[in-house]
């Protein structure tokens, strides 16, 4: 019954605001990041890279994305404003450095592979785009200029819309980082990119799964479907796809949602393979329990929100809270127990959205669980009173 109490409690968690010279700042993040910190600089990238094959940029990647969202919306003359500059700075620079390009390959036709590049590029695309003009570094710029160059350049040699992230394996969802990299250099520059990403655009169309759906990986060199759209890398890949081109993204986001949303005692959740198929895990999943899938999940409550269904986004995120084992300390907020610093790295990319404001529904969509957890209460009553040696 207590079990019970705790979900139903945390099921109406609303994150916190703190004021931040005049402006509103979600203090729930700032714990979050407050924790990332300290074990980021205590090595937890190189622990990440011994349980994932990109760990250690992926970790800098979402570290670095979540400052870069915070650095938007606080005042520039204000601390946490310094602390975002200098702590999305040290992750690029962790990004950028020997010991993350070791890992990729660098005579690929885009040298270290879509992954590294796309990543590397997008993260450090979007930190100068949130900075104040003049607070851009010029060689930040000059290393941004080269990366899109890089892309743009791949991408007009390649066959396929989807470059190698390593010699002979390709996964959209990578490849999609790149592209968004481009889409964010024209916002940033003068732009010299959209029939690039134009073309971009009709080669995808012409590579879709059966389910008119970006694949989660293809044969390198021609872009063939090897694997059809998956839940981890749809929720993935569609928040950036929105950010080439928001019309183009739309309908494949109405398809994702049809496909792979769906809710386990009343609760939402997204698949890690699409509904009538079979179900999958691996790495890229992370665990799937009842055939929701772990990083499907967690990263689609941002998908849900960057595409404006508020009651999903909402539902996934107190889910999260209900059942993340989330802990306030001395050392900020984490879930899992601390244990897996990614986990931690993508809930708090995912709740960046919610920066400087706080997310509410009016939708009920607590009703069926409040329901069922009615009716357990009951029985546990019911039992214990046939039970109890005093009746």
């Amino acid at each position: 019954m207590l079990l019970v109490a705790y979900l139903n409690y945390q099921l109406l968690y609303t994150p916190r605001l703190v004021p931040v010279q005049g402006r509103p700042v979600n203090a729930e993040v700032i714990g979050q990041l407050q924790f990332l910190q300290d074990r980021m600089h205590s090595g937890a990238g190189q622990q990440m890279q011994e349980l994932y094959p990109e760990g250690f940029v992926y970790l800098n990647a979402l570290y670095a994305l979540t400052w870069t969202e915070l650095l938007a919306h606080v005042p520039p003359a204000s601390a946490l404003h310094q602390q975002a500059s200098r702590e999305t700075k040290w992750a690029l620079g962790e990004m950028q450095s020997p010991a993350a390009q070791a890992i990729f390959e660098p005579d690929l036709p885009l040298p270290y592979g879509a992954f590294y590049q796309g990543w590397s590029a997008y993260c450090l695309g979007r930190y100068l785009y949130a900075l104040p003009p003049a607070q851009r570094d010029t060689a930040d710029l000059h290393r941004f200029d080269r990366q899109c160059a890089l892309i743009a350049a791949a991408l007009a040699a390649s066959p396929s819309p989807y470059l190698e992230s390593y010699r002979g394996a390709a996964w959209p969802a990578d490849g999609v980082l790149g592209v968004a990299a481009l889409a964010w250099h024209d916002r940033l520059q003068p732009p010299q990119y959209h029939r690039v990403i134009r073309q971009w655009l009709r080669a995808v169309n012409s590579r879709l799964d059966a389910r008119q759906l970006i694949p989660h990986e293809v044969k390198a060199g021609s872009g063939a479907v090897l694997t059809p759209a998956r839940g981890s890398s749809q929720s993935q890949l569609l928040t950036f796809l929105v950010e080439i081109d928001s019309a183009y993204a739309q309908p494949h986001f109405q398809r994702y949602r049809a496909l792979f949303l769906t809710s386990r005692l009343g609760l939402p959740g997204l698949l890690e393979s699409a509904k009538g198929t079979a179900a999958t895990e691996d790495i890229d999943s992370g665990p799937v329990i009842w055939g929701v899938g772990g990083a499907a999940s967690l990263v689609g409550r941002r998908t849900m929100q960057r595409f404006g269904d508020t009651t999903t986004a909402v539902g996934l995120r107190n889910s999260i809270e209900a059942f993340g084992l989330p802990w306030h300390g001395g050392s900020g907020k984490s879930y899992l127990l601390g244990q897996l610093p990614i986990a931690d790295a993508f809930i708090a990319w995912s709740n960046s959205l919610e920066v400087h404001r706080t997310l509410h529904t009016t939708h009920p969509w607590r009703r069926t669980f409040q329901l069922l957890s009615g009716l357990v209460v009951v029985g546990t009553v019911l039992l214990w009173r046939k039970l109890s040696p005093n009746r």
